[in-house]
């Protein structure tokens, strides 16, 4: 037993010790698979956060790159992209149904066509034109995403609920871009072959126009000042400051204005906005397609009749809204004599545009935000605002505008609004549509037809007034006794030589337009030597003012003598006066006679300087010309010249006299009715040697006159100057 018992201890020693070893080795697997998971757990995290650091390497170059990229300039698609996505489809109207600012468009007394047509051919035009900037504008040369979106900030503030907030709007989103682009276009143009010839250094929409600007008041420096008899106090006067009034605003919203190559600076076209919410993108489709727009509004107006039903109603409301808004950028473009204009509504722009009937206003309708979506969801570049801008602003670089011939012939045969034509008549609403109202169903349709024939008539007489194959009759110092005093007249009254003129009245106004075709006074060489003449010396016009001699320095002496052989002048200061008020009494053909010289710079805040003449006199001089407000002024500047007549000639200009216009001459924001007649004495003063000899005799001059004493009657003294 003992052995057997020595052996089973033996064996469970041996279980026992086996047990024990296949639990160490099962135990060191086990650690040696821990070991090997922990391993792999620190190789895991060690590529997590190898992935890690490429992760925020890749994020540092994307920031860093994207950065990078919003600060570099950008290619003109880029640059349409941006504007149209972060500023022009960002615009919020307010809600009809809440106040806004701004009156209705008054657009009484200005001038408007008969007749609203689609423009043709326009998108073919801004093709051409958007392909010449593309190619220009090759490369990266546009501000950066960081600066549109900078401009999106301020865009974004509130719903545009007046005009005066789509002016902001329009100016960040739509003109300021313009303006860059034509900034970095004007830049590169010079080595381009097409960029030199389009000449066009940069646009610019401005408030202002390059024009005297006419104004109900006149504005001072200081508070106008006058004296008031004290009451119960005779003889007592007390200082009383008049207050100034604010004029009124004169002119569209914006003109374009275009810098060329020379730095010379001419308006382009006129800009109108109008609240977003007051004529919709809906109005404008639901009245422009007629035709007969102007015709239907005016002879509504002129009825004093409207519909009776709730729909009809609002459509004749819709239809004169939108006549009148055409209208008024109408007027502007036609006292501007330019081909262009442009109206926004917000979503919508409308381009303008007018041949050579002046009586047609063409029409072009872009809606950006719905035109430049392709059905992929990506933006069109050439169908966004800014784009298409950008072409009409470049279209009107490639046009050579109207002349004043056109433009005065186009001022004299249009009617006012809400004057009708003599061949406007009957109505077009609903009770005048009715069975029992047959009689003005037939006037308003023989009205269609009238104006249609009013159209070809006032076609015909307007190219007429612009041809230049066709001159008046010659008129020389042997056709009258006193030479240029007036043209031959016949005993009907109508000027020799000329065919029946157009008359077109207005209806329940005396108002003639007499438009003689053919025989306008800017046809033949008169106007292109009224131009090319140098101006008469001052001695010459001194001369002629005191009945002194002719000046042989005067480079017109020759046609002086022609006039009047001799040495004195042909005719007196005051015979001068009364031919010119005759000459220019006559819109168009005074053009012979007057050339505007506001278009070179020559204006200021009252006047505006014209190059006049009495061609068969040879006499050339200059015409300070003033709109009605000013007239005062200008005739205290004729009493000064007047006390200085002494000194006219030498130290300061021949003054001629003065002369009212029978017929206003408009130039785009005044008409002129009163004109100071003086010399040339040129652009710049010019000193030589002798200056200080003739400062001399000056002072000497006013020392014995006592000059700064003596004053005009109702104005202060003059100040004494050392």
């Amino acid at each position: 037993m003992t052995d057997h018992d020595d052996e089973i201890q033996r064996l469970r020693r041996e279980l026992k010790e086996t047990k024990e070893r296949e639990t160490a080795a099962i135990e060191r697997e086990t650690a040696a698979r821990e070991r090997e998971t922990a391993a792999r757990e620190r190789e895991t995290a060690a590529r997590e956060q190898e992935r890690a650091a490429r992760e925020r390497e890749e994020l540092a170059r994307a920031r860093e790159e994207n950065l990078r990229r919003d600060q570099q300039d950008t290619s003109y698609d880029e640059y349409l992209q941006l504007c149209h996505e972060d500023l022009f489809t960002t615009l919020k109207v307010q809600d009809k149904s809440k106040p806004s600012g701004g009156g209705t468009t008054d657009v009484t007394g200005k001038r408007y066509p008969l007749w609203l047509r689609p423009w043709d051919g326009f998108l073919d035009e801004q093709k051409s034109c958007h392909c010449i900037i593309k190619e220009i504008l090759e490369g990266s040369l546009l501000p950066s995403r960081l600066a549109v979106r900078a401009i999106a900030q301020a865009a974004h503030k509130r719903p545009v609920a007046s005009e005066d907030d789509l002016r902001t709007f329009e100016h960040l989103a739509v003109e300021d871009p313009v303006e860059n682009v034509f900034a970095a276009l004007g830049s590169r143009s010079q080595n381009h072959p097409i960029g030199r010839e389009l000449d066009c250094k940069a646009i610019t929409f401005e408030n202002h126009p390059l024009s005297l600007t006419e104004t109900d008041e006149i504005d001072r420096n200081d508070d106008e000042v006058f004296f008031e008899t004290v009451q119960g106090q005779p003889g007592s006067k007390k200082r009383v400051a008049r207050q100034r009034r604010a004029s009124r605003r004169n002119g569209p919203d914006r003109w374009c204005i275009r810098s060329r190559n020379s730095g010379e600076k001419n308006t382009a076209f006129p800009s109108e906005y109008k609240a977003a919410h007051k004529i919709p993108v809906e109005s404008f489709q639901k009245a422009m397609h007629r035709e007969d727009l102007f015709i239907r509004a005016i002879s509504r107006i002129s009825s004093g009749k409207a519909s009776m039903d709730g729909e009809s109603h609002l459509q004749e409301q819709i239809e004169e809204t939108v006549a009148k808004a055409l209208a008024q950028t109408f007027h502007y473009m036609i006292r501007l004599g330019s081909s262009y204009g442009y109206l926004t509504a917000g979503k919508s722009l409308i381009f303008l545009h007018i041949g050579d009937d002046p009586t047609v206003l063409y029409y072009h309708m872009a809606q950006p935000e719905n035109d430049a979506d392709r059905e992929d969801g990506t933006v069109d570049p050439f169908y966004t605002a800014v784009a298409q801008l950008a072409a009409f602003c470049l279209q009107t670089c490639r046009c050579s505008g109207k002349s004043n011939q056109w433009r005065e012939a186009a001022i004299s045969l249009l009617n006012e609004w809400p004057e009708p034509y003599a061949e406007m008549c009957g109505g077009t609403t609903e009770e005048e549509a009715s069975p029992e109202s047959t009689r003005s169903v037939s006037s308003y349709a023989g009205s269609i037809v009238a104006a249609q024939k009013l159209t070809v008539e006032l076609r015909q007489t307007t190219r007429a007034s612009c041809k230049n194959s066709e001159p008046l009759p010659k008129i020389d110092a042997s056709d009258t006794s006193s030479g240029d005093d007036e043209p031959l007249v016949d005993e009907s009254g109508r000027t020799q030589g000329a065919r029946p003129s157009l008359q077109v009245s207005a209806r329940g106004s005396k108002k003639r337009k007499d438009m003689t075709p053919g025989n306008d006074g800017s046809t033949g060489s008169g106007a292109s030597e009224l131009e090319a003449r140098p101006y008469c010396t001052q001695s010459c016009l001194l001369g002629l003012k005191r009945d002194g001699l002719l000046d042989e320095k005067c480079p017109n002496v020759a046609l002086h003598r022609r006039a009047k052989s001799g040495l004195s002048h042909p005719i007196s200061a005051t015979r001068l006066r009364e031919l010119l008020c005759k000459k220019l009494a006559r819109p168009v053909y005074r053009l012979r006679y007057l050339k505007p010289l506001d278009s070179d710079g020559k204006y200021g805040d009252t006047g505006a300087l014209f190059k006049l003449t009495l061609g068969c006199y040879g006499i050339y001089i200059v015409g300070k010309g003033t709109f009605a407000a000013a007239v005062t002024r200008l005739q205290h500047e004729a009493n000064v010249y007047s006390r200085l007549e002494p000194l006219q000639g030498h130290f300061v200009p021949v003054c001629l006299g003065s002369i009212d216009l029978e017929t206003p001459y408009p130039l785009v924001l005044a008409d002129i009715v009163h004109m100071l007649l003086m010399s040339w004495v040129g652009d710049t003063i010019v000193t030589n040697d002798s200056i200080l000899e003739e400062e001399t005799r000056l002072r000497s001059w006013f020392a014995s006159k006592a000059l700064y004493t003596t004053t005009c009657a109702g104005e202060p003294p003059l100040e004494r100057r050392a």
